[in-house]
């Protein structure tokens, strides 16, 4: 037996919208048996486009019951019957979402109209429940109300079982199938051609554009996470109902990753990706000659156009950054920027003695030596240096080039070309969009990589 449940809902996302309505009919294979309907008070505004869409008011549903008043009589109508909707995903995890508020653990074994049409009846020109009604001359009444949705379903499904010659809707069920879990509109395939290896992934539209792009140790393992678990949130909803395609690259070395995967969004422009696509404000450290010619530190919000020395995404990473150089160089903390300026002895970091540049014990020829020596030991993102690290299970290594502080690009160069200065590094690089974005990702990364691993020029 099967339930064939369409609902209505004041939004796309399980996790801040909810249901309006629902239509639930009960099938045998050859007829329905049982049909549930009803309006429901979701305890919010309806928008006006979904009310526009779907034709249900707010008025209409003042008067509706709580989901909580129907849940016991949605349990009882659905028991050990198989989960069918037009787009399954959508229906089931809004449900379970409610189910969930009100403390009830739903669980149904589920099928998508959707994939199975396209296995069972392939090459129509669409796959939406109104143009496969139109294409199979099945009458769709009440479009985009819960009740007309789902006993149009309830026929498209009674047609796929009579032309499943082939079994597709027996195996759909099995676990091992994926077939519950993947968006419908994504071919099985794609899928499947994953590999469980480090790189990155791109989510395609039906038009074949990129939506999003994401990174992964493992790219099978954090595609399947986008489609399983409890999550409701909007960007899976509209995975599950748009991604029609899948790509990847594999990519051995973890700086690439980051760097690939930045670069990609830059060019690409992903409408679900957030990160890397804003101008954000990052906290940059800047150096000035004060009036009695000591070099200064200076922290700061840096903007799109400045030039820091390098930049952090928070306050407090730049300023753990900062300690470690003045302790290590015996810089002043009142002149680096960690103390405010005043009077008195520096106390900005225990067990550490000031040499009294701050008030004027120290000449600023020797204080400045020793700035200058921090900036081109440890600021050295203002070098020009390339990075150069061996890719794993290859005769390759991956490369980096920044100059005079600016990242040229990437690239991959096999292990016998030998590189002594940056016209050799040139013609092996994809050249590529730099920005503070760029430069915190190399800067992090020169923290961890060992130092035979950077090579500097001249």
């Amino acid at each position: 037996m099967y339930s064939i449940i369409d609902i209505e809902t004041t939004g796309g996302s399980a996790t801040n919208s909810r249901i309006t309505e629902i239509a639930i009919y009960i099938f045998d294979g050859k007829r329905i048996v049982k049909e549930y309907q009803s309006l429901i008070n979701p305890c919010r505004q309806i928008p006006y486009n979904i009310t526009k869409l779907t034709g249900i008011t707010d008025e209409m549903v003042a008067e509706a019951p709580l989901f909580k008043d129907i849940a016991e009589e949605i349990l009882k109508i659905t028991n050990n019957q198989i989960f069918v909707a037009h787009n399954v995903n959508f229906d089931y995890n809004f449900i379970k979402a409610e189910f969930n508020r009100i403390g009830i653990q739903f669980r149904r074994k589920k099928l998508c109209t959707v994939r199975l049409s396209r296995k069972i009846l392939p090459g129509k020109l669409s796959y939406s429940l109104g143009r496969l009604c139109e294409s199979l001359g099945i009458i769709l009444n009440n479009r985009h109300r819960a009740a007309g949705d789902a006993r149009a379903t309830t026929l498209l499904f009674g047609l796929l079982l009579q032309k499943d010659n082939q079994e597709f809707i027996t195996n759909s069920l099995k676990p091992q199938s994926l077939e519950a879990l993947l968006p419908p509109n994504m071919p099985k395939s794609d899928f499947m051609a994953l590999p469980e290896k480090q790189g990155i992934y791109y989510f395609l539209n039906q038009k074949k554009e990129i939506v999003y792009i994401g990174k992964a140790k493992n790219i099978k393992k954090r595609v399947h996470s986008h489609f399983s678990g409890n999550s409701n949130t909007g960007s899976k909803n509209y995975f599950v109902k748009n991604v029609f395609g899948l790509n990847y690259q594999e990519i051995e070395n973890e700086l690439l990753v980051d760097i690939i995967e930045a670069t990609e969004i830059k060019k690409h422009w992903p409408r679900y990706n957030r990160s890397m696509k804003r101008v954000t404000l990052n906290y940059g450290l800047f150096k000035y000659e004060d009036r009695n010619g000591y070099l200064r530190f200076n922290i700061g919000r840096s903007g799109k156009f400045d030039k820091p020395l390098i930049v952090f995404k928070s306050q407090s990473e730049i300023k753990n950054f900062l300690k470690n150089i003045v302790y290590e160089f015996q810089l002043c903390p009142r002149l680096s920027g960690l103390q405010p300026i005043g009077t008195g002895k520096c106390n900005y970091i225990e067990e550490f003695e000031c040499e009294g540049a701050c008030c004027g014990k120290e000449n600023a020829y020797e204080y400045n030596n020793r700035v200058k020596k921090a900036i081109e030991e440890r600021i050295i993102i203002n070098s020009t240096f390339m990075i150069k690290e061996p890719l794993e299970n290859s005769k390759e290594n991956a490369i980096i080039l920044v100059e005079k502080g600016r990242y040229k690009g990437y690239g991959r160069v096999k292990d016998s070309v030998s590189i002594e200065n940056i016209d050799e590094v040139k013609p092996h690089l994809n050249s590529a969009y730099d920005d503070q974005d760029m430069s915190i990702l190399i800067h992090s990364y020169l923290n961890k990589t060992k130092a035979e691993n950077i090579h500097f020029f001249k």
